[in-house]
């Protein structure tokens, strides 16, 4: 008979330092950044002006201030993927950086409350790679690799080190991180399409479904409903 999980833990707090920067405000540098990356996503590349970006960023149109920051527009895309990947890679370090806590389900409940931000903070780029993809390859592959892949290869070091502490190694673990990655991702990216959630789900309910879904799967227990 499978053992039965303790009860569950309080809600594990995202620390400042991991949760993503609020989407307002910054430089001009950064405001152009921002607007250029949500246009691409909105109208594509070729269907976005340099004066599109500068009136959605606040300066006007075709004034010439883009120029001051930027090149090009390859640049100010460039510069925009690459403080996206930054930030993301240090709200992932810092979050990895609190573990272990002692507790599976506490861990679970922070890592997916720390994803659940960090995708959604992401959504204009995923949107644009998922229009343009095509037309910059090489971009495409870094974000694969430097965002998708480190998340999942994350994945797979988080259930290794617990599988030692539960003796239950997975099967597959690049397959469970799969699964674990994913319907993260899937949950935001649904509410970006359609405006809404999945069944109306909110995300305490999703959070606290995919800690039971991860919990049995890397314990080999079944959580009672």
């Amino acid at each position: 008979m499978p053992r039965r999980p303790p009860p569950k833990p309080e809600r594990a707090a995202v620390p400042d330092s991991a949760t993503p920067a609020p989407e307002s405000g910054g430089s001009t540098r950064e405001r152009l950044m921002r607007s250029a990356l949500k246009l691409f996503a909105d109208n594509g590349f070729v269907g976005t002006t340099v004066g599109d970006i500068e009136g959605d960023a606040g300066l006007a149109p075709r004034g010439g201030g883009f120029y001051r920051h930027f090149p090009s527009k390859e640049a100010v895309l460039a510069a925009a993927v690459d403080q996206r990947i930054d930030a993301n890679a240090e709200g992932q370090a810092a979050v990895l950086g609190l573990l272990p806590l002692g507790d599976l389900r506490s861990e679970l409940t922070l890592v997916c409350r720390w994803m659940l931000g960090a995708i959604d903070q992401q959504r204009d780029l995923f949107r644009f790679i998922e229009r343009d993809g095509d037309r910059f390859p090489e971009l495409r592959d870094r974000l694969r690799i430097q965002l998708v892949d480190a998340a999942h290869q994350a994945a797979v070091a988080f259930t290794a080190r617990w599988a030692t502490e539960t003796s239950h190694p997975s099967k597959d673990p690049e397959a469970s991180a799969a699964i674990m990655v994913g319907a993260v991702f899937n949950y935001q990216r649904a509410q970006w399409i359609y405006g809404q959630p999945p069944l109306g789900v909110d995300a305490d309910r999703f959070i606290a479904s995919w800690v039971d879904y991860c919990y049995d799967l890397m314990t080999g227990t079944t959580t009672s409903a």
